[in-house]
């Protein structure tokens, strides 16, 4: 095990490297990116190569005392913050634990790494506090922030550290981790945590229910605007799955408009192909394109309270040809 068996985002990697080699390593780092993308494995990698016994500079062996300590999660050294349980947010008294660690030496290794994650869960308080620790930080003592989006952290935390962002991995390089299920490995969205994770039962158990409400939603004629309400209210009355088939449309539709654009290699439900190409026939580029705005509308919605049953009844009229164009006529 080494740097070189990090699949994807190599120009990251590559990066690192070239700064570990060069005795130049930043003291704070922010890894940014999507969810499942090698994040939290780069920062691990990181710890090791800074206080591997036996490897170069830019490397690490995964073999050594150190290495394994770290893979354990029992280096004295390598210090890992997080929400502590049953709370929603890193609390400035947990930065504060960490900041009176920083003017010690290292107890085994040559440095100390602290790894915050995910760092937008701070506090401002927490965020301003860890300010003082990355204005000055000590030679041998390095931070490493992870977050799904950068631009959740203080700017005045993100002027203080290099920014490396993640991106998704490639349908390559997601087989290349040993995904064999063709299916899997599209609908990880480059993302091998979700590869991992993902229940193919119940992802076509959710996709079938918001396959037959996109089918009505699309194609319901005005006498049918009973039957399109009764399954908008399917879907929306869920609580916990809501935000899932909301994402699992938007991947139908994208699908839908693969089709229209002639690029079906870009398709994900690549198993029920026909099915959407049945599907596509009876629709307009226009009317998915209108669906498709109108779930980012609802993703950025779903941030705040919202009335789940209203946003999707709006969906099912916004995708209905006929129901749009009646609220047109009305309005």
């Amino acid at each position: 095990m080494s740097l070189d068996s990090f699949i994807g985002n190599r120009k990251i990697v590559d990066r690192i490297r070239a700064k570990l080699r060069e005795a130049r390593f930043p003291h704070a780092l922010i890894f940014s990116g999507p969810e499942g993308v090698g994040k939290r494995t780069c920062a691990m990698m990181v710890a090791k190569a800074l206080n591997c016994q036996n490897s170069a500079a830019d490397d690490f062996c995964g073999t050594c005392a150190s290495c394994r300590k770290i893979d354990a999660g029992t280096h004295p050294d390598v210090t890992k913050l997080g929400v502590e349980e049953e709370a929603s947010e890193i609390k400035i008294a947990q930065v504060r634990e960490i900041l009176r660690t920083l003017d010690l030496r290292p107890l085994e290794g040559r440095n100390k790494i602290y790894i915050i994650d995910p760092a937008d869960k701070m506090n401002p308080s927490a965020a301003n506090a860890l300010l003082k620790g990355l204005e000055e930080p000590p030679e041998n003592s390095y931070f490493i922030l992870i977050t799904v989006n950068a631009q959740e952290l203080l700017t005045t935390v993100r002027s203080r550290c290099q920014l490396y962002n993640f991106t998704p991995l490639t349908l390559a390089e997601i087989r290349d981790h040993g995904v064999t299920d063709d299916l899997i490995a599209r609908w990880s969205q480059g993302s091998i945590g979700r590869a991992r994770s993902l229940d193919v039962v119940r992802l076509k158990r959710e996709r079938e229910m918001v396959l037959d409400f996109a089918e009505v939603a699309l194609t319901a004629k005005e006498e049918q605007f009973q039957e399109l309400l009764g399954v908008s209210a399917e879907v929306g009355r869920a609580k916990q799955e809501f935000e899932e088939r909301m994402q699992i449309l938007g991947i139908v539709v994208a699908d839908l408009l693969y089709l229209k654009e002639g690029t079906p290699e870009k398709i994900v439900n690549v198993d029920i192909v026909e099915d959407l190409k049945t599907l596509g026939a009876r629709v307009s580029v226009e009317r998915l394109v209108a669906v498709a705005d109108f779930l980012r509308f609802i993703e950025s919605s779903l941030k705040n309270y919202v009335n789940r049953q209203m946003l999707t009844d709006m969906l099912a009229l916004t995708a209905n040809e006929n129901a749009s164009a009646m609220l047109g006529n009305e309005g």
